[in-house]
This record gives structure tokens, sequence and C-alpha cells, in this order.
């Protein structure tokens, strides 16, 4: 989430430096770069109708700005050149949640692309998405709202199923593998017959649309005041759910 906007960039540098502290100290640390640019990542890319998806280098730059991505690629190309380009970062919640941060990124002389934003996970490249709808003098201001593409789906009671019979010792498999085969099914059938509802792709839900709420509320509050009621509230049960998100994956 972007920090709200000051009119200076010596202002913004000291908001950044603030803000990275904080986001440093309380990243989630299961929020990353995707490892890698898989069907989930590409077809997530493709919905949000924009390029494909690209590995792009991080780099630490002195005009780099955290939460002020933009502002710090333009005072990027002041001292050194280049253009700016938009588009989208990708962050995976790995088996939850894809994240689509819309972002700025720097194209330097060569054409290459370099991400300048520091990174409180300390990440070395990011995923991103250009996205020619925004051209090189969109207001950043004006950017549109985060993106969301749940990772969960029925393909992951498979590992559920794993994760008991992990538990199981040798003779228990041996015992249940009988169990199920007198009661005509398989193994793995039996297991899950047993198994709770999965809560997982409700849950997911609920944190998608309590995150939406909150980068909403977010957006309305006025430049410098305290958090709002509002936003606190929906805050909170964003990080509600995704403990229990955390909770429910550990299994």
């Amino acid at each position: 989430m972007s920090i709200q906007l000051v009119e200076s960039h010596e202002e913004k540098k000291r908001h950044s430096e603030r803000q990275f502290e904080r986001a440093a100290s309380s990243k989630r640390p299961d929020e990353t770069a995707p490892a890698e640019i898989n069907a989930a990542v590409v077809e997530f890319a493709e919905s949000l109708g924009s390029s494909k998806p690209i590995s792009v280098t991080v780099i630490q730059d002195p005009c780099g700005l955290y939460g002020w991505s933009a502002d710090g690629v333009l005072e990027k190309i002041r001292h050194d050149g280049g253009s700016i380009e938009f588009g989208w970062v990708l962050w995976e919640w790995p088996t939850v949640l894809l994240t689509a941060e819309f972002h700025a990124v720097w194209k330097d002389p060569t054409g290459a692309l370099l991400d300048i934003t520091p990174k409180p996970g300390g990440e070395s490249h990011i995923v991103f998405v250009p996205d020619k709808a925004y051209p090189p003098g969109f207001d950043f201001a004006n950017r549109p709202r985060n993106q969301r593409w749940s990772l969960y789906g029925a393909g992951d009671e498979a590992r559920r199923v794993a994760i008991q019979m992990e538990r199981m010792s040798a003779s228990q498999l041996a015992y249940e593998t009988k169990r199920a085969a007198k009661a005509g099914k398989s193994l793995r059938e039996l297991i899950l017959a047993r198994l709770p509802k999965d809560s997982l792709p409700d849950l997911i839900d609920r944190f998608t649309i309590a995150s939406e709420h909150r980068e909403r509320a977010f957006d309305a509050m006025p430049r410098g005041a305290p958090p709002s009621a509002e936003f606190s509230r929906h805050a909170a049960e964003a990080d509600r759910l995704m403990k229990a998100i955390a909770v429910a994956v550990a299994g």
C-alpha cells in the first residue's frame, strides 16, 4: 500500500524512510516476489489486461522512494535520464494469493527496466507486468487499486490428504488402507471424508474483501490525518483474517 502524497521531494524522502522502517519490521514474511513466472502468474497478468509478466532486477538507488515509486523514478530521470514505465508489481502469498500493486519502474537510457523502489522484504527482483494503458505522463495519484487472485483451489485437497498421510506411521497407513478397501474406497477418499470442511476458500474471499475496504478507506483519508475509524476497522479485520488463513494453511 502506498503512503499519502505530500508536497516536496525532501518531505517524501523523510516520510519514505520512516514508512520503510515500519514496513521492514512488520511486512508479512510470507508475501514476496513470485519465485517463478508460472501458469498462475501468467493467467493473473492476462486478467489485468496488460503485457506478459517479466522479471525486473531491484537496485539500490538514492532516488528511490518507498511508497512513492513514481516520484522516485521521476527524480532518477532528472539525474540520469531514461523514462518511466507504469504497470503492476506482483506479490505472492504461496498457495494463498497473488496481489497486483500498481507500480512504476525506471527504464534506463538503454531501454532496460530496473526497479529503484526500496523493498522492505529485501527482494532482489520483482515480477512486473507493464501496462501500456498508462502512458509516461500518467498521474500516479490516480492509480488503480490493488487486484488479487486466489491461488487456492480444489487441487489443494491433495495437499491436505498428503499432510494427513505424512503424519501416520507405517502401521497406521497399513491399517487405514485396509479399512478403506473394506469400505470400497481408496485411502485418499477415506481420509478426505474425515477432514473437516475446508475453510480456506471462504477465508481468502473475506480477506480479499476486507483488504479492498481497507485500501478504499485509506485513499479516502485526508492528507496527513491519523487513521480513520473506518480504516482501522477494516485493517483490523484484514489482519484477523490474514492470521486465520496462516493457521489454516499450516494445517
